[in-house]
């Protein structure tokens, strides 16, 4: 195995002497009493949160200097993140959306849905370990794990959901099956920083999760003044960068595909007459009545009221 260096602390294995901690039911969110940040130590930990509210809360975990929190929902929810202060995700997030904070970050998430997620609490040490079974590294600092950001991802999804279903099982053997697959997920969230290094971005357009990322944050932003600063920090991408990998994955530029979305999303609207044009072109992220026409004009050679009318004439006729 290639070494690295560390203390030989940072490279003891588990004491196989110990059962295999089971899932620990939290109180709060992120907050397992089973992690102990005052000391090292190569042993995993994992936590199931549940939070069945409906109303907006905020909240805020605890920063952990030797671990990784790997946050995988159970659940759809809506949520908005940030990492250290920055915005780093907001809007909808589906089964399998993850989260990964890195040792000595500070997240803080605002729920408007129920949520229920896996927290598992890996130790720098376990990461580095693991990690140089793999690749030869030289110390614990060159190994760090990707943040997805809540993108969603269904095979973190099944070992999350596969891993609280084990824990329900009660016998000898559940807590040593919850580990392993806790290193599964672990496995998991390695690989998804892998393939962000890969060349398929830079010679196809986006990775497909970054696409999907993209496209999901446009659509729960329509009615939103969203920037292409704020689309490619979602991205994780410079501006110009993912400008260009966005056009090359699908042929328009990310100002007129939200154009195209939000366009979309006012036809649908228009099909209800007794909504005012006004209030649509507000709804979908337009700034005034005018420039909505402006646009829709410049997309269907018409105005929004007249392809209201040709489709409610059409619509008339279909039905007569």
């Amino acid at each position: 195995m290639p070494s690295y260096q560390s203390t030989e602390q940072d490279l003891a294995r588990p004491d196989q002497s110990q059962s295999p901690l089971p899932v620990e039911t939290e109180s709060s969110w992120r907050c397992s009493k089973c992690v102990d940040d005052s000391c090292e130590t190569s042993r995993i930990s994992i936590a199931h949160w549940c939070d069945m509210r409906e109303d907006w809360r905020e909240l805020k975990a605890p920063r952990l200097s030797r671990f990784y929190t790997i946050e995988v929902l159970l659940r759809n929810t809506v949520v908005e993140c940030f990492c250290d202060g920055r915005r780093i995700s907001k809007g909808a997030a589906g089964f399998g959306g993850t989260q990964i904070t890195a040792p000595g970050k500070q997240i803080t998430c605002s729920f408007t849905r129920a949520a229920e997620a896996i927290h598992i609490f890996v130790p720098r040490s376990l990461l580095a370990r693991t990690y140089a079974e793999i690749h030869p590294i030289k110390s614990v600092s060159d190994v760090e794990l990707f943040d997805p950001a809540f993108s969603a991802d269904s095979i973190m999804g099944k070992l999350a959901w596969t891993l609280l279903e084990a824990n329900g099982l009660r016998d000898p053997f559940s807590g040593l099956y919850c580990e392993s697959l806790a290193m599964a997920v672990l496995a998991r969230a390695m690989e998804l920083k892998g393939s962000e290094s890969g060349a398929v971005e830079s010679g196809a357009g986006l990775l497909p999760w970054r696409l999907r990322r993209t496209f999901d944050y446009m659509e729960a932003n329509l009615g939103e003044p969203i920037t292409l600063n704020d689309i490619a920090e979602h991205a994780g991408l410079s501006r110009m960068h993912f400008a260009a990998q966005f056009k090359r994955a699908t042929g328009l530029s990310p100002h007129s595909f939200l154009m195209l979305k939000r366009l979309e999303m006012a036809k649908a609207m228009l099909l209800d007459e007794a909504l005012p044009i006004v209030q649509i072109a507000l709804s979908v992220g337009f700034h005034s009545q005018a420039h909505f026409t402006s646009v829709f004009r410049k997309s269907t050679g018409t105005t929004p009221a007249r392809w209201q009318k040709q489709v409610a004439r059409r619509l008339s006729e279909m039905a007569g």
